[in-house]
């Protein structure tokens, strides 16, 4: 008889199947740990392509490559590095990837999500935008009431064409949030950033329904009631705000600033004084008078508002603007005097580029090129400043092809800098080089399509230079929708419908870019437009006017002598 136990036979099988499963499970583990080695290496690789890539200013290559790193690596500093690359290679689909992995990594980086939502509202994702504000609001450390104005400012980022987008979200926001007088009030400012400037009215309004005592809901109504150029109605609102306020000089100054970034220079020009009446020393509103004097060339009360600064915390900024007042009078050994004296401050370098213009006007040319030079050689970090201030006193001076030269060494030093390019673009126009200047201009459209300096320099050129009217209207309406309160845009605007026959419309437009900004050129082609449409003595006046204010205008100049003579 057979006595081994019953269950025997399946104990051999069963250690057979622990050991086999021991075997794979050893074999499995050294092959993920191989696996994984592999993926760490990859990851080292990618970090090292794409710092060299960094290197070579490359910024989308370097991008890409740490993102595949990321994929490995768990690493938010470099998530974070990703991320601007990216952003500096305006590259929304991999600024959109890197953020969001970004935010895997790091739950709680509000930076992430704000390029999440920035991004998002670029491509028309406003269910995105929408979803990574609100938790925006929610997750500030300051709470709603400071979640809302970061939002206000992180939409107010949007383009012209991304308005719309940006308002829908903040309707939604103001929705969830109803009775928030923070929402109320970032919605207004929003509304007043795209020029909604009834719809911010209301939203200011209900701001102070929900929260009657908070005196920055009703500087925001002020600011919208000087924004709708209803300026009594701003003064007495700001007068009932700022009454017994301990701050009431301060905010007086504030409101004068808003006065003037809105054009009622009179009306800031009343508030600034009732400063000085209340405080007679007062500097900073001493140095505004002097701003706003010079700028209507009001030269002897300029001088005389900056002088009485010599002797305060403002010395060094009087002296530049002393300097400024000369070189505007011509004055330029006395210029050259005021600004030797500027060795330190925000505008020292200020000070050292106009020394430069006025070499070139006393027709040193190559002194002031010298410095130039030295400049660059002193201050490399402000390499680009110098050359766009070297190229265009070169070209005031009518010395072309020295500017030319000029701009193409800027452009081999830093290639592709947008300023440099429009430079080298004016650079072109004036030779004649057509060809060559809508080749820089465009490249700087190719880097941001929403450029409306590029957009406006390529629409104004073909309009003086060629019958490409058709394209010339479209470039510049569409420079105009981003930047509608620009009167060097509403100029060519108005110019370019002049060219295609609208005469009416053309003097409706420069009118208005005159009225903002009485230039010799506005004024040279809004006269042109009067005089084709029969109106010859009012061009006359309005060309009289302008030759008075800047006798040296040779555009100006010229169309008169064309088309009177």
């Amino acid at each position: 008889m057979n006595s081994t136990p019953i269950f025997r036979p399946f104990v051999r099988p069963f250690a057979l199947t622990l050991i086999a499963a021991a075997l794979t499970l050893a074999g499995a583990t050294a092959h993920a740990a191989d696996a994984s080695k592999k993926a760490e290496m990859d990851a080292q690789v990618h970090i090292m392509t794409g710092e060299m890539a960094a290197g070579r200013d490359q910024p989308a290559l370097a991008a890409s490559e740490f993102l595949k790193a990321l994929e490995t690596i768990k690493d938010p500093d470099l998530a974070n590095r990703a991320t601007s690359l990216a952003l500096s290679a305006q590259d929304a689909d991999l600024s959109l990837a890197t953020a969001k992995r970004w935010l895997e990594l790091e739950p709680n980086a509000q930076e992430a999500r704000e390029v999440i939502a920035r991004v998002s509202l670029l491509k028309g994702d406003t269910a995105e935008a929408y979803k990574q504000c609100e938790a925006i609001i929610t997750g500030v450390a300051g709470g709603e009431d400071d979640g809302f104005m970061q939002i206000a400012r992180l939409l107010s980022l949007a383009n012209e064409s991304q308005a719309d987008n940006a308002l829908k979200v903040m309707n939604q926001l103001v929705v969830k949030w109803p009775q928030s007088a923070a929402a109320h009030h970032a919605r207004s400012l929003l509304e007043l950033r795209f020029n909604r400037n009834a719809l911010a009215y209301t939203s200011a309004q209900q701001a102070i329904h929900l929260d009657p005592l908070n005196k920055e809901h009703r500087m925001l109504l002020v600011g919208v009631l000087v924004k709708q150029g209803k300026i009594a109605e701003a003064d007495e609102q700001f007068e009932q705000t700022v009454k017994d306020d301990p701050k009431i000089t301060e905010m007086r100054m504030g409101y004068a600033k808003l006065l003037l970034e809105s054009d009622q220079r009179d009306a800031a020009r009343v508030q600034i004084r009732l400063v000085l009446k209340d405080k007679p020393d007062h500097i900073d509103a001493h140095y505004a008078l002097g701003v706003m004097a010079f700028n209507d060339r009001d030269y002897d009360e300029a001088e005389q508002e900056y002088k009485r600064l010599l002797n305060t915390k403002r010395s060094i900024d009087a002296a530049y603007q002393l300097g400024r007042v000369e070189e505007a009078r011509k004055n330029y050994a006395q210029a050259l005097n005021w600004y030797e004296q500027v060795t330190k401050g925000e505008v020292a370098i200020d000070a050292v580029v106009r020394r430069a213009y006025v070499l070139a006007q006393v027709k040193q040319l190559d002194a002031a090129q010298s410095l130039m030079v030295q400049l660059r050689d002193e201050l490399p970090q402000f390499e680009q400043r110098f050359y766009l201030a070297e190229g265009d006193l070169l070209l005031s001076a009518g010395e072309n092809d020295r500017a030319l030269k000029l701009y193409n060494e800027s452009l081999t030093a830093l290639p592709d800098d947008i300023d440099l390019l429009y430079g080298r673009s004016l650079v072109y126009e004036r030779t004649g080089k057509i060809e060559q200047a809508e080749k820089d201009l465009r490249a700087m459209l190719a880097k941001d399509a929403d450029d409306s300096r590029a957009m406006n320099a390529l629409g104004y050129m073909l309009t003086v230079h060629t019958q490409r009217y058709e394209e010339a209207n479209k470039l510049i309406s569409r420079a105009l929708e981003i930047s509608p309160n620009d009167p060097a845009v509403m100029d060519s605007l108005g110019w370019v419908q002049f060219k295609l026959g609208k005469k009416d419309e053309a003097r409706a437009t420069l009118q208005k870019a005159f009225d903002k900004f009485p230039d010799p050129e506005v004024a040279a082609h809004l006269g042109e437009v009067l005089w084709s449409l029969g109106e010859k003595e009012k061009a006359r006046a309005l060309w009289d006017q302008a030759m008075q204010q800047s006798p040296d205008a040779t555009a100006l100049r010229a169309t008169i002598d064309r088309l009177t003579k």
